[in-house]
């Protein structure tokens, strides 16, 4: 993937995530290799976004990857190698906290598909406010039913508010399918699937068609992102008070299954 056409030096490079800006719209681009979740990933994402936060001109979050993927989900050798339950419980209260970050962002939020978007790498697009795919190449696919993981209670609540309660919901949750570009976007569930070469242009575009000259009083969409995905912010809370160490067995038959 060249991104070279639209960005140039990045502002900030953190753990292989690059912060770039086009005008008004923070762009964080993510270049390690398959982008899976871990906690340096997490770590470095967010510092990233405290600097967008912090960046009082800015209007707009894309997030996108560079290669074959946008993330190919949990980083499973990772999990399979750490020292310690304390390591384990700290991701595994890290990510859904991040996972919230990006569904309740002040900002308005569009991941740009470039590759494969799996297993959690497809809960992180889905958290964002819209999705743009490559037609090209790579699938958008909620594949936990094949790897034997399950959600978080609070997932499947704000998956239902970007893909709908019908036949897409059982076919990419349920059924765990792999949608191409095209077929996503006649779906329904990403906004546009224009060809590599225009992915991040068209999402620019598709960006400021949403927020205009003036962009969005930061207060304001926050708390509509949080009045709209109440029931999952509820749920999400109480999902996070069993995340507990004594509720996260460090043992090899657990470890192999993450």
């Amino acid at each position: 993937m060249s991104l070279g056409d639209h960005l140039h030096k990045p502002v900030k490079t953190v753990a292989g995530l690059e912060l770039h800006y086009v005008h008004d719209i923070a762009i964080i681009v993510m270049d390690r290799g398959e982008n899976r979740l871990n906690t340096q990933f997490l770590d470095g994402f967010n510092e990233l976004m405290d600097d967008v936060e912090s960046n009082p001109s800015c209007k707009g979050l894309i997030t996108t990857g560079k290669g074959k993927f946008y993330s190919n989900g949990l980083d499973l050798d990772w999990l399979s190698n750490l020292s310690s339950p304390e390591l384990l419980q700290e991701f595994f209260t890290k990510l859904p906290r991040w996972l919230l970050r990006i569904l309740l962002f002040p900002l308005p939020t569009l991941a740009a598909l470039n590759g494969h978007c799996f297993a959690g790498g497809a809960l992180v697009a889905f958290a964002h406010d819209l999705r743009v795919q490559n037609k090209e190449k790579g699938w958008t696919c909620f594949n936990e039913v094949f790897i034997s993981r399950q959600f978080q209670t609070w997932h499947y609540l704000y998956l239902k508010t970007k893909i709908g309660s019908g036949h897409n919901y059982t076919d990419a949750i349920v059924m765990g399918k792999r949608f191409t570009g095209p077929e996503a976007l006649d779906s329904g569930i990403v906004h546009a699937a224009p060809p590599m070469s225009l992915l991040l242009s068209e999402s620019i575009q598709l960006l400021k068609s949403f927020f205009g000259k003036s962009g969005y009083p930061r207060d304001s969409l926050h708390l509509m992102k949080s009045d709209v995905y109440r029931d999952a912010v509820e749920q999400y809370h109480k999902d996070m008070a069993g995340v507990e160490a004594s509720e996260i067995k460090f043992d090899a038959n657990i470890k192999s299954s993450l």
